[in-house]
């Protein structure tokens, strides 16, 4: 019987430093270990920070999804001034938001998913590819190195179309509390709406059936990289003056039944997570810590539970909670249902733009802080987002953040159980030693993992028990 331990380091395309260590016997992955290795420590970064400025600090948390964390900061300064936001606003900050959505999805899968299928040029920067399980004929083959170069493009016009209306992208300045900084004026939605069909035509044309022609190709993969079923989304694209709706709506599957989540039922665990919880009998509080050398641990990323069970995050998540999509929860339906996405999302933006009306700034805020405790969701690109933060004086005593890379690549709890990337890992074949990395790169990417957004830490301030405030 043979067993042997494999180190995938760093596993590369895509934002952050992830390894992976498996276990392989008789050609199955019996054991897996994500383990992010950066350490960064945003919620240290914010203690002391006046709350305004959560909205440009977070952006930092990630160079590709960064207007997520703003908008999500936005929404959580709208809750504490109580502004209210115009409906003019709000079709304008979303379809900002819907721009990086596009440019996010459209440089994952051409830029860090296709060469996992696609044989690229023997020159830099893909010299040295391992793809050990090539199917495409040559002439399809060479369609999609062509389209693997129009989609920088047309990620790059996502990024222009955003920053038209945010100043610049990535970590845009105008998505703010109290609504948009940047006027929508006849001629910058004049060029958003030329630069949205050129983006259009590329998905239209492009990445769609490029979508259909690999998974044809490797159907495979509808059987592999499969999860526990539960999806978590918390809903995306925000409207009503209190930011109270969305369009696409939150909701936790499990037992095969949705539910409307509550935050109050998230809890986090350290267990294998260089983290180390300190009960203190005089405040009768846990003190979380940095533990670097911490024996039992492998990773920064906190292990995140909702309900007491591990979740999967992001556009599958989305994509079925909506009922947009009836596949399964496999390596393959996450990368259909991202592309599935792609296309929606700018089908929207097309009506918001017929309803956006040219004029000045719409943006109103409010002075007076109303509320010191808040906790405010949405959906990033890769998933389900939170912020929370306490307040006094204006000033942060605590903010925490719980990024969807977190929900994905959670490492096992204190009862041994996997979250939701390594238990697509476990159970996986390994027809022949030469495809190891192979499969393991198209599983892993198929999340695609943000370990820039996933290391942050739990608590460092007056020794308080963590808690999500609402």
């Amino acid at each position: 019987m043979s067993k042997k331990r494999v180190m995938f380091s760093p596993v590369t395309r895509l934002s952050g430093l992830l390894s992976v260590e498996i276990e392989v016997e008789n050609n199955k992955i019996r054991e897996a270990n994500a383990s992010s290795t950066m350490f960064r420590g945003y919620e240290w970064i914010m203690r002391g920070r006046e709350i305004t400025d959560a909205v440009y600090l977070t952006q930092r948390v990630c160079g590709i999804c960064s207007l997520a964390h703003g908008a999500v900061a936005s929404y959580l300064l709208d809750e504490v001034f109580d502004n209210d936001i115009s409906e003019n606003a709000q079709f304008l900050r979303n379809i900002m938001y819907g721009a990086d959505f596009l440019q996010n999805h459209i440089r994952h899968f051409y830029l860090f998913s296709l060469p996992d299928f696609v044989r690229m040029p023997d020159k830099p920067p893909f010299q040295g590819q391992n793809l050990a399980d090539a199917r495409l004929s040559a002439q399809d083959n060479q369609r999609l190195v062509d389209h693997y170069f129009e989609g920088i493009k047309a990620s790059q016009k996502s990024h222009e179309l955003l920053a038209l209306f945010g100043g610049k992208a990535p970590h845009q300045h105008s998505f703010l509390y109290g609504g948009v900084t940047v006027a929508p004026t006849v001629d910058k939605i004049t060029r958003a709406i030329a630069l949205l069909q050129e983006i259009r035509e590329f998905i239209q044309s492009c990445m769609l059936p490029d979508t259909e022609l690999v998974a044809k190709h490797y159907n495979d993969y509808y059987r592999i990289g499969v999860t526990s079923g539960r999806l978590l989304s918390f809903g995306l694209f925000r409207f009503g003056n209190k930011n109270e709706k969305a369009l696409w709506r939150s909701g936790a599957i499990y037992d095969n039944e949705l539910y409307w989540p509550n935050v109050h039922l998230i809890s986090e665990d350290v267990t294998s997570s260089w983290f180390e919880s300190d009960y203190n009998a005089e405040t009768n509080k846990e003190e979380m810590k940095p533990a670097p050398k911490k024996s039992d641990a492998y990773t920064w990323i906190k292990s995140v539970k909702y309900a007491g069970w591990h979740f999967e995050v992001g556009p599958l998540a989305r994509m079925i909670i909506n009922g947009f999509y009836r596949g399964g929860t496999s390596t393959m339906d996450r990368i259909y249902a991202r592309t599935m996405e792609t296309y929606l999302i700018s089908e929207l933006m097309q009506e918001w733009f017929k309803k956006l009306e040219p004029g000045p700034p719409p943006l109103k805020q409010k002075k007076e802080i109303v509320k010191k405790r808040v906790t405010a969701v949405t959906d990033a690109m890769r998933g389900a987002l939170l912020h929370s933060a306490c307040i006094e004086a204006g000033e942060i005593v605590q903010y925490n953040i719980i990024t969807p890379t977190v929900w994905n690549f959670s490492p096992k709890d204190k009862y041994g159980e996997y979250g939701p990337a390594e238990s697509a890992l476990v159970g996986t074949e390994i027809p022949e030693q030469g495809m190891l990395f192979t499969i393991l790169g198209r599983i892993v990417r198929s999340f695609d993992p943000c370990l820039a957004c996933a290391t942050h830490v739990l608590d460092c301030c007056k020794k308080e028990k963590q808690e999500l405030y609402i």
